[in-house]
């Protein structure tokens, strides 16, 4: 497969059991969801972020969905949105036709019919949306020498993926106390998380700091870093590893 986009969606739902649903469901796939409570929340990551797709609630504190998408539209613009909404509030449409809504979806939300909408608004076809679950994350370990450990990685973490990666390592490296070295080989399946980047650098830290690998003698090697810019200021000890593209 070629580089796979992750879509980004800021999702506004006041509703917690209505939020986890769809957090669960579109966190799945190749979705980067960003959350909040409330209009007010939305506008503020609106003026500071760009994304793919708004999906939003009606009626929210502080600054309700449509009034959300009034104050954003100079931020929005082209952006497709998702409304959420209940039989209550049909009186709402005639506003929110205004308010350039593509979909109405009613509550409680068809976790199916959300998919295909975001499908339809975003264009994708079958082969642009990825199931992570379908590719579980894998990990192995061997000696390289009696010096160097190698970490094979396969398939898609989860946001919970870091315990299993450093348990994985510690265990692995147990009584070997001439370890100095790790390369860590990564697939493109890794960076279908929209965090990858983040559990990469909290694991350094992790190794690092519980180990005798430092950062200078570990690599990591991956094709994702020949087809993808990655900016790795805003994570420090990836800074400090050497990176490799295949």
């Amino acid at each position: 497969m070629d580089k796979l986009k992750v879509f980004k969606i800021l999702l506004l739902e006041d509703d917690e059991s209505t939020a986890k649903l769809l957090l669960h469901t579109l966190e799945r796939y190749n979705f980067d969801v960003t959350h909040v409570a409330d209009g007010m929340s939305g506008l503020t990551k609106i003026k500071n972020a760009s994304f793919d797709l708004v999906i939003s609630d009606v009626m929210m504190p502080y600054l309700d969905g449509l009034s959300f998408l009034e104050k954003g539209k100079d931020h929005i613009r082209n952006t497709p949105v998702i409304m959420l909404t209940s039989v209550s509030e049909k009186e709402q449409v005639v506003r929110a036709a205004n308010s350039r809504v593509n979909v109405y979806l009613l509550k409680p939300v068809a976790t199916n019919a959300l998919l295909e909408k975001i499908a339809q608004l975003l264009q994708l076809k079958p082969e642009m949306i990825v199931d992570k679950k379908e590719h579980p994350l894998q990990i192995s370990l061997k000696d390289l020498s009696v010096s160097q450990l190698l970490m094979e990685v396969k398939g898609c973490p989860s946001k919970k993926s870091l315990e299993e990666l450093y348990n994985k390592f510690a265990h692995f490296l147990s009584g070997r106390t001439s370890v100095t070295n790790l390369r860590i080989n990564l697939d493109k399946e890794f960076f279908w998380e929209a965090s990858a980047l983040k559990i990469l650098d909290e694991l350094v830290a992790k190794i690092v700091k519980n180990s005798n690998v430092r950062g200078h003698s570990l690599f990591l090697d991956s094709v994702y870093f020949k087809e993808t810019v990655v900016d790795l200021k805003t994570y420090p000890y990836l800074s400090e590893v050497n990176i490799i593209s295949k």
